[in-house]
């Protein structure tokens, strides 16, 4: 038989294996989310792209078939780019692209009529009769409705408690167990976490729902029960509108089915009108429910495949980064040519860093969290990408008051690479894991790769380093066909530049404004700005000293002198200057205050 790639992702990461020719499944690689509508199709490609690489381990592709079954991949559109993309850059034989409910519900139900119930961070029903028609019933996210889900459960928790916080219906312990979930110092702070909290964060909360209507509080008991009602509805409109037998096969799936036991009692016995149907925990699932799709004869409807062409060229083709433009060379050019075709190229850098807001959006989330949990941001790269990588650290301990080893610059060569070239450093993988090794990496840093043509050795070392050890990792390149495996890849379609071959030019700039946003979104995240101020800001000369007194003047409306007074106090620490003129305490209970709160001014005022 011939080998073939399974392949299941969605919003929380994304697993592959091979299965070999002998019909064994071999070791499977896990990376970073691959849902395509939250991260886009470039973000969703790259990342099986290099987890099929790994999973190939040197293996020809030529002969082989991908199979993938994606959260997020429910549009006909979305699974023929994605299959294009992949089959393109691995030169495979065929790739299957179908929406991960539609391979779970096949491998459970067979030619079975069925419905598969997912209650897990959302909620969905997809239902199937022996036709093999398909009727998919909620799952409409957060905004047009999520019903049945751990996200609903939890808004709808988050509503009763502010209710009750107004003295309004019954009193609850939820506003108590909710807060402590959050980590937040009171309720009241929620109106301020909401506005920035993810889908998954909130969902996170579900636990201390269901916790409050395990021990007999009324108000969560009446969230858990409306959620759980809810998702049985819909079971029944898929039921009814399929025309099902009494007796068909339900299938339970996701953390609150499978993890209360109170929400699943409460499902049942909302599901009364239908009694006889057959309600049972999802024994397929996984890659195990995707290897199902190896069985299929033909692609259903509800799927898109890409076949690679007789005769297709297996050229490697070059990296975005080293193609010629198209039109006029910039020798060819008036100077005013020149200044208005790199201006040009520049508004094409801005929009491919838009066109990656979403993925550079996942980058910054998680480096916030590395930050508050003690972790460290550690940028890596070659040349350009290297020196762009230092600045950005650089420039870290005096905006933000952060300790030079938070945030923390590799390039290939060592420092005298910031100056001089150093030949041969760049294409050395070893070099790049040792100086990575060398910082004694572990699970709560951040190891971000920088390689415009996303093929830098030095960079592919350090990142495998990376993962080995434990942590979690990201690439920002201007290759839309990176080989280099990360977490959290950031892809910046910036084109051919206009010198070619020049990445200190387009790759090189929307680089830098990539790093911008991870680092300076990052210390929002974890507290160091607060009201838009840089409140960590060690004000090491004239300017920056009074810059700092402008802060603590701007955040407590004290005058210049009361500011400038606390600010000496304070030993020059702008936090603890605030923290002492708003709540008007000494300096020894605003230095407590700020350790309790891990120096996160929005949560102490």
């Amino acid at each position: 038989m011939t080998a073939y790639i399974l392949v299941e992702g969605g919003g929380s990461g994304t697993r592959a294996a091979l299965v070999n020719e002998k019909g064994q499944r071999e070791k499977a690689y896990e990376r970073g989310p691959s849902n395509p509508v939250a991260y886009g199709i470039v973000q969703a490609a790259q990342v099986i792209v290099s987890l099929a690489k790994e999973a190939l381990a040197g293996r020809s592709a030529e002969s082989c078939v991908l199979y993938a079954a994606l959260a997020g991949a429910a549009e006909k559109e979305v699974q023929t780019a994605l299959a294009q993309r992949i089959g393109t850059a691995l030169q495979l034989r065929r790739v299957f692209v179908c929406p991960d409910l539609h391979a779970m519900l096949l491998a459970n139900a067979g030619a079975e009529e069925g419905i598969l119930v997912i209650s897990g961070t959302g909620a969905s029903v997809l239902a199937k009769d022996r036709q093999n028609r398909l009727l998919k019933v909620g799952g409409w996210g957060a905004v047009l409705g999520d019903e049945g889900s751990a996200y609903n459960l939890a808004v709808s928790a988050l509503r009763t408690a502010a209710r009750a916080e107004d003295q309004i219906g019954q009193s609850t312990i939820l506003a108590e167990n909710l807060t402590e979930a959050a980590g937040l110092p009171e309720f009241s702070a929620f109106s301020r976490w909401i506005s920035s909290a993810t889908k998954r964060e909130v969902a996170a909360l579900a636990p201390a729902v269901l916790t409050a209507a395990e021990q007999g509080d009324l108000p969560a008991l009446q969230c858990v029960e409306e959620e759980a009602w809810q998702l049985a509805l819909r079971v029944c409109a898929a039921h009814e509108q399929l025309r099902l037998r009494p007796d068909a096969a339900v299938y339970e799936y996701g953390g609150l089915l499978e993890g209360s036991m109170l929400f699943r009692q409460y499902f049942h016995q909302s599901l009364d009108s239908l009694p006889e149907l057959k309600c049972q925990p999802c024994a397929c699932r996984g890659l195990d429910a995707v290897s199902y799709l190896h069985t299929l004869e033909k692609c259903p409807d509800w799927a898109s495949e890409w076949t690679m062409k007789p005769g297709a060229a297996k050229v490697p083709a070059l990296p975005d980064t080293e193609r010629a433009g198209k039109g006029k060379t910039l020798d060819e050019l008036t100077p005013e040519e020149i200044v208005a075709a790199m201006q040009h190229a520049d508004m094409e850098a801005l929009q491919a860093v838009g066109a990656a807001s979403e993925s550079i959006a996942a980058a910054v989330d998680y480096a916030g969290h590395c930050l508050k949990q003690g972790g460290r941001l550690i940028y890596t790269g070659a040349g350009t990408s290297g020196r762009l990588g230092v600045l950005d650290a650089s420039e870290c301990p005096p905006t933000f008051g952060v300790s030079p080893d938070r945030v923390v610059g590799l390039i290939a060569g060592g420092d005298r690479a910031l100056r001089d070239s150093v030949e041969g450093a760049e294409d050395d993988p070893v070099l790049g894991a040792a100086d990575l090794e060398a910082l004694n990496p572990d699970g709560r840093d951040f190891v971000i790769g920088i390689a415009a043509s996303g093929t830098t050795p030095y960079v592919a070392g350090a990142l495998s380093a990376a993962a080995r050890a434990g942590a979690r990792t990201a690439l920002i390149t201007s290759s839309t066909a990176s080989p280099i495996p990360s977490d959290y890849p950031v892809v910046l379609n910036t084109g051919p530049e206009v010198l070619t071959g020049s990445t200190r030019l387009k790759a090189g700039t929307a680089a830098k404004l990539v790093l911008n946003r991870i680092s300076t979104g990052a210390m929002a995240q974890a507290g160091l700005i607060y009201k838009g101020r840089m409140v960590g800001m060690a004000p090491a000369n004239i300017k920056l000293r009074h810059r700092a007194e402008r802060i603590v003047r701007e955040l407590t409306g004290l005058t210049q002198e009361e500011s400038a007074v606390l600010l000496n106090q304070a030993g020059g620490r702008i936090t603890a200057a605030v923290v002492m003129g708003i709540k008007q305490v000494p300096l020894s209970e605003a230095e407590t205050l700020l350790e309790q709160h891990g120096n996160r001014l929005r949560e102490i005022l």
